[in-house]
C-alpha cells in the first residue's frame, strides 16, 4: 500500500526537495556572453577539447526511426574519425533516446554500443537479431544501443505473434509497473495508470519512456542528477548522497551534446486570430534553459520567458532570492516528484513527449478547452522562471509550464547549431514520411517556404497555426536549386546528399543572427532501391515499401531498427567523402549523388 501511494503521489504532485540549492546562471543577452562549453573559467577541459572546431552534426527525430538511423550514422562517423572533428551533436525528439545513452552509459564500450556494419549477405533476420543480441544474451553482443531495448518486439507486426513482456523496473525486483498498480492484464499499463489517478499525470511519460530507453542502460536512478564530466567533483560536493551520471564527451572524444525541447502554450493556436506559441528549450550536460528572450508582450502568454541558462539540476525550480545581475550564483528551490527516475529521465521525457504536439493538428481547434485541461495532465510540466519577469521584491516569478517535444517547432536539429554560428554542418533528416515531400515541413519552413499539406502551412512555419516566418533561417531564394535536387533523388529512389553554401538570415524569435554563410551537407533520407535490392529476400519481405520513412510510431521491432541502423551506416559511407571535403575546403559547391 505504501508503494502504491508513492506512485500516486509521483503522478499527482511535485514537491520541493530542498530549501535552497546553489546554481550557476547565465544570461545570453549579456554583451560578453559566451556559451558555457566554450568558457575556460567554467570548464577548461571541455573548452580546450572544442577549441578550433567549427563542425556540427544534426540528427533528426522520428521516434524509434530517429534513434535507429542515428545509431548507424554515428557508428560510421566514428569509424571515419568525423566525431572527433565535430564540435556539436544536436539531437531532437527520437534521436534524444540515442544521444543520452551514447554519452552517459557505462555498461558498454562505444564499440559495443554502436556495433558493426554488416555485409549484405549477412543481413538475414536471424543474423541481424543475433548481431544486436537477443534479450537473453544482449550484454555479450554488439549493437547494444538497440539490443538492450528488450521491451520491443523482435520482429515486425505480422511476423511475430507475441510481444515481449514489459521490462522489470529493477533487475532485483519481481514487480512490473502494471502489477504495482494491480492493473488487469488486458487493460494496458498507460491506460491503467491514468484511470487510477484523477489528478495530474505530469510524471507519466518521463517514467514510462525512461523505463524503456534509460533503465536498460542503468541511467534511471531515483532522485539522480547528471552533469558534464568536468563538473563531477563539484557535483559530488553539492549532492554527496545522490547518484550522479556524467556525460563523457572529452574522455570519449565526442562532440558536445545539444538537445531541443519546447516550452508550450497549450491554449494558443486554437483560433484563427490566435497563432500557436511555442518557445525553444535547450538541454545539455552543462546547462538547460531558453536562449532567446521573450518579454510579456512577445510571449503573449502573460509573462516573460527565456534569457536564462541554469545548471541541469536547477531547471524545474523556484528562485528564492531577488535577482542580482552581478551574482551568477543563485539560490533555487528544486521541485521533484515523490517518486521519479531522476533528471536524465526528465530530460528524455520532455524531449520526446510527442503527445505535447497536439496543437499542430488541424482538429485541435475543435477540442473544448475543458478537454484540453484534462489532456494537459498527460504533458510533462516544469517550474520555469526568467529574469524578465520579477515580482514586487525583484524575485523572479515561477510558472508551472507545459513542456514537450521540439517537433512542435523543429524536428531537424539545425537551430541550436545556427545559434552558435557553427560554420559547417551535416544535417540528417528522414521526415519525408511514406516518401511524401510535403511532410518535410521543417526543411520547407527553414527556407521560408509555404507547406503543401492540407491546410497548407504559412511560409516559414512548420504547421498551419504558426505565424509566417517563425522558422525561416535560410535565404528563401536559395531554395529552388536545393529542392530540385531533393526531388531528383526521390525520383531515382535514392537518398539525397546535397552539399552547398547557404545564407543565414536574421531570426530574432529563435535568437539567430544572420548575414553569414554556412556550409551544409544535407542528407535527406529516402528509401533506397540500391540498399533494398541488396538485402536478402527474407529481410526485404519484412519491411514496408517506404522503409525507413515510417511514421514515428510505426517502427516497433528490433529487426526494423537494426536494419535502419545498417541503412544509416551504409548511407553514411557514401556521405563521409562529402563531409571531409567540406571540412577541408572553403569553396562552395553543390551537387547530388
Amino acid at each position: 500500500m505504501t508503494l502504491l501511494l508513492s506512485w500516486a503521489l509521483a503522478l499527482t504532485s511535485s514537491v520541493p526537495t530542498s530549501s535552497g540549492t546553489a546554481s550557476r546562471a547565465w544570461r545570453p543577452s549579456e554583451s560578453n556572453f559566451v556559451f558555457p562549453e566554450n568558457a575556460e573559467e567554467w570548464s577548461a577541459s571541455l573548452a580546450q577539447h572544442l577549441a578550433g572546431k567549427e563542425f556540427g552534426i544534426a540528427l533528426a527525430g522520428g521516434g524509434a526511426r530517429g534513434l535507429a538511423l542515428g545509431h548507424g550514422i554515428l557508428r560510421e562517423m566514428r569509424e571515419a574519425g568525423l566525431l572527433e572533428k565535430a564540435k556539436y551533436l544536436s539531437v531532437t525528439s527520437g534521436s534524444v533516446w540515442l544521444g543520452i545513452p551514447f554519452y552517459y552509459q557505462t555498461l558498454d564500450s562505444l564499440e559495443t554500443y554502436l556495433g558493426r556494419t554488416l555485409p549484405f549477405d549477412q543481413m538475414l533476420p536471424k543474423t541481424l537479431l543475433q548481431e544486436t543480441g537477443t534479450p537473453e544474451h544482449r550484454r555479450s553482443q554488439r549493437g547494444t544501443g538497440i539490443s538492450r531495448l528488450s521491451e520491443l518486439r523482435e520482429y515486425p507486426k505480422g511476423h511475430e505473434p507475441k510481444r515481449p513482456r514489459l521490462r522489470r523496473l529493477n533487475a532485483s525486483d519481481n514487480l512490473t509497473a502494471a502489477s504495482m498498480l494491480d492493473c488487469p492484464t488486458d487493460e494496458g499499463w498507460c491506460a491503467c495508470m491514468v484511470s487510477r489517478f484523477p489528478g495530474s499525470a505530469y510524471q507519466l511519460w518521463p517514467l514510462f519512456s525512461a523505463s524503456i530507453f534509460l533503465h536498460p542502460f542503468e541511467l534511471a536512478g531515483y532522485d539522480s542528477v547528471h552533469c558534464h564530466e568536468s563538473q563531477l567533483e563539484r557535483m559530488k560536493k553539492q549532492f554527496p548522497s545522490k547518484t550522479i551520471y556524467t556525460a563523457k564527451d572529452v574522455s570519449r572524444k565526442l562532440p558536445f551534446l545539444l538537445s531541443q525541447s519546447a516550452i508550450l502554450a497549450p491554449y494558443t493556436g486554437l483560433e484563427t486570430k490566435d497563432s500557436l506559441r511555442t518557445f525553444p528549450l535547450e538541454q545539455t550536460p552543462l546547462y538547460t534553459g531558453t536562449v532567446p528572450a521573450y518579454s510579456k508582450n512577445q510571449s503573449k502568454i502573460g509573462h516573460g520567458l527565456g534569457d536564462l541558462l541554469l545548471e541541469p539540476f536547477a531547471w524545474d525550480s523556484k528562485m528564492l532570492n531577488p535577482w542580482n545581475e552581478s551574482n551568477p550564483e543563485l539560490s533555487v528551490q528544486l521541485n521533484r516528484g515523490w517518486v521519479n527516475f531522476g533528471d536524465l529521465a526528465t530530460w528524455q521525457g520532455v524531449a520526446t513527449a510527442y503527445v505535447a504536439d497536439f496543437q499542430i493538428r488541424t482538429w485541435a481547434d475543435r477540442i473544448p478547452h475543458c478537454l484540453i485541461a484534462e489532456g494537459e495532465k498527460l504533458l510533462p510540466h516544469a517550474e520555469i522562471w526568467s529574469p524578465l519577469d520579477l515580482d514586487a521584491n525583484a524575485v523572479p516569478v515561477s510558472y508551472e509550464q507545459a513542456v514537450g517535444d521540439a517537433g512542435i517547432y523543429d524536428d531537424v536539429g539545425h537551430i541550436p547549431l545556427l545559434r552558435r554560428k557553427v560554420m559547417k554542418m551535416a544535417i540528417f533528416t528522414s521526415e519525408a514520411i511514406h516518401m511524401d515531400l510535403c511532410q518535410m515541413t521543417y526543411v520547407l519552413a527553414a527556407f521560408g517556404q509555404p507547406g503543401c499539406l492540407d491546410p497548407p502551412n504559412p511560409p516559414g512555419a512548420s504547421n498551419p497555426k504558426m505565424e509566417a516566418g517563425t522558422l525561416t533561417v535560410f535565404e528563401p531564394s536559395e531554395f529552388p536549386t536545393f529542392w530540385s535536387q531533393v526531388q531528383s533523388a526521390l525520383q531515382r529512389n535514392e537518398s539525397a546528399v546535397i552539399r552547398g553554401r547557404y545564407t543565414v538570415v536574421d531570426n530574432e524569435y529563435l535568437a539567430i543572427k544572420g548575414g553569414w554563410k554556412v556550409d551544409i551537407v544535407w542528407v535527406i533520407i529516402f528509401p533506397s532501391k540500391t540498399f533494398r535490392q541488396s538485402l536478402p529476400k527474407e529481410t526485404q519481405t519484412m519491411l514496408p515499401s517506404y522503409f525507413p520513412n515510417d511514421f514515428a510510431a510505426e517502427m516497433t521491432s528490433r529487426l526494423e531498427m537494426t536494419v535502419a541502423s545498417q541503412y544509416g551506416s551504409w548511407l553514411q559511407r557514401s556521405v563521409t567523402k562529402e563531409i571531409e571535403e567540406m571540412l577541408r575546403s572553403s569553396d562552395p559547391t553543390e551537387f547530388i549523388i
